[in-house]
This record gives C-alpha cells, sequence and structure tokens, in this order.
C-alpha cells in the first residue's frame, strides 16, 4: 500500500488480498489524507485479489468525509471477481470505477 501524492490529487496503490489488518492500515491512510485537507483520492486497486467487508466499509465512510469536503473517491479496478464484488453489493452506484488510473486522474479535471 502506497501514497502518491500529484497536485490536487492523491493516488492510493493498493495490491494483494486486502482483510481485516489491511482495512486499518487503509482507513489510517485514507485518514490522513482527509487531514492533509487532499479532496480528490483515487484508488488503484488493479492489483487486488480480495476486499473484505470490513475495508469495503472503511471506503464508504471516508468517501463520505471527503464529499462532505467537497472531494470525491474514485476507485480503478479490472479484476472482474472485484467488479461483480462492487455490483452486488451495489457500490458500483456508490463509487465511479474506472480501469486506469489515467482515466481516474482525468475525472477530477
Amino acid at each position: 500500500m502506497k501514497r502518491q501524492r500529484e497536485e490536487g490529487l492523491d493516488i492510493i496503490v493498493l495490491d494483494g488480498r486486502i482483510d481485516q489488518d489491511m482495512s486499518e492500515e487503509l482507513e489510517t491512510l485514507l485518514d490522513e489524507c482527509v487531514k492533509d485537507n487532499v479532496k480528490n483520492i483515487c484508488i488503484d486497486m488493479i492489483e487486488v485479489k480480495h476486499i473484505c467487508s470490513s475495508a469495503l466499509g472503511v471506503l464508504v465512510a471516508v468517501k463520505r468525509r471527503i464529499k462532505d469536503h467537497e472531494g470525491d473517491i474514485k476507485l480503478v479496478l479490472s479484476n472482474d471477481n472485484l467488479l461483480k464484488l462492487f455490483q452486488t453489493t451495489m457500490l458500483d452506484k456508490v463509487f465511479e470505477i474506472y480501469e486506469s488510473v489515467r482515466e481516474c486522474r482525468n475525472s477530477f479535471d
């Protein structure tokens, strides 16, 4: 998990399995973004193989907080299983989902 800072945008790169421990780390990292007054966050999940329900809850909670400050969190993912998970849980209606970081980055312009 790493954070890349760009002008007006942070990119959070996740990979592997996002389990309970990783979801706590993700929450800490996203809280830092909020404290740093980052308005727009792109979460790169291209290399994520699995995400637990608590991590999904973290994403939704932080998205609400960012929205309150006129910002947004958008996702990058292409794994069919993850896409199905987001569709089944209707989170594809909550988050804008892109196939590449470039598309996600450009959507904030």
